[in-house]
């Protein structure tokens, strides 16, 4: 039994153990009952390839990750696994009637296929495919980073000193990062060939060649907006502008659109944060768009 308070209204804290009792610290993995080991503050399995949990875990993330089809939930994903499926590459692979000899009804082997190729079809961020093969320490944002100063092709031959060099990579990080890549090549490579249609993230040193004044600026939209804010922010990122979600005292800009919270335009009040309409940050866009198009004209 604990005290807990919530620190900052928000991040539960606990202040103190009312009342202890005794820990039965398992010595084996209940999916695979491979020894557990100890990683820092983890109580860990590292029977990493053959854990029925992780594999299965691992192909259920990945189609969580992409987030362009139905169908792949746990259940589907562990009945997959009961016919000697292990990777995603061989579900891929799979026909309609390849599921119906496993026992899923007509109907539901041909969604599932169709969703499949919906995957392939359907545009996706080339991060986002990276970030679904679930390497450690390559999540999304990370993924992002290191695709804004690598090209996706090119990411399998880097070394520690390379990456380690990217900004927000500590060596440690890097060295997880090369030693995952080697791990999911064979497997990326297979994938590959179903040519899974990716948005291809700039480079960072292009946009450099185009620098305008909101370049590398952190930014936070807030508000109800007349366009799409998703679309605002994808569009932000791939000219070179640094999205946040909090207001803070490294943010350069808020963004406003209609119905816009107290507390944003609090937060940019107290660290002198410039403020902007939604009207005049398409109004700066547009500028630096048309100095741009009239610098690649003379070029």
């Amino acid at each position: 039994m604990i005290e807990l308070t919530r620190s900052g209204l928000v991040i539960p804290k606990i202040n103190q153990v009312l009342k202890s009792a005794p820990v039965k610290i398992p010595k084996l993995c209940p999916s695979c009952s491979e020894a557990l080991e100890w990683e820092s503050d983890f109580l860990m399995c590292v029977n990493h390839d053959l854990c029925p949990a992780q594999v299965i875990g691992k192909m259920e993330y990945f189609f969580k990750i992409l987030a362009n089809n139905d169908g792949f939930g746990i259940a589907t994903i562990e009945k997959l696994y009961e016919h000697g499926i292990r990777k995603i590459s061989q579900i891929y692979a799979l026909s309609a009637s390849d599921l119906s000899d496993m026992g899923f009804g007509d109907k539901t082997s041909t969604n599932l296929v169709n969703q499949l190729k919906r995957s392939t079809n359907e545009q996706i961020e080339d991060w986002r495919f990276l970030a679904a093969f679930g390497v450690v320490r390559m999540g999304m944002g990370n993924c992002e980073n290191l695709l804004k100063t690598y090209p996706l092709n090119e990411i399998f031959e880097l070394n520690l000193e390379q990456i380690s060099a990217i900004d927000g990579f500590a060596e440690l990080t890097a060295q997880m990062i090369v030693t995952g890549l080697k791990i999911i090549q064979t497997e990326f490579n297979l994938l590959s060939r179903y040519r899974f249609n990716l948005e291809i993230t700039s480079l960072q040193k292009n946009l450099e060649e185009f620098a305008h004044v909101l370049f590398g600026k952190k930014i936070v939209f807030t508000g109800k907006m007349q366009g799409s804010r998703d679309k605002m922010k994808k569009h932000a990122k791939s000219i070179g502008i640094k999205i946040l979600t909090s207001v803070s005292a490294k943010t350069d800009y808020l963004v406003v659109g209609e119905k816009v919270g107290q507390k944003k335009i609090e937060s940019a009040k107290k660290f002198g944060v410039k403020v902007l309409s939604e009207e005049d940050y398409q109004a700066m866009i547009e500028r630096q768009m048309q100095k741009n198009s009239l610098q690649l004209s003379l070029n």
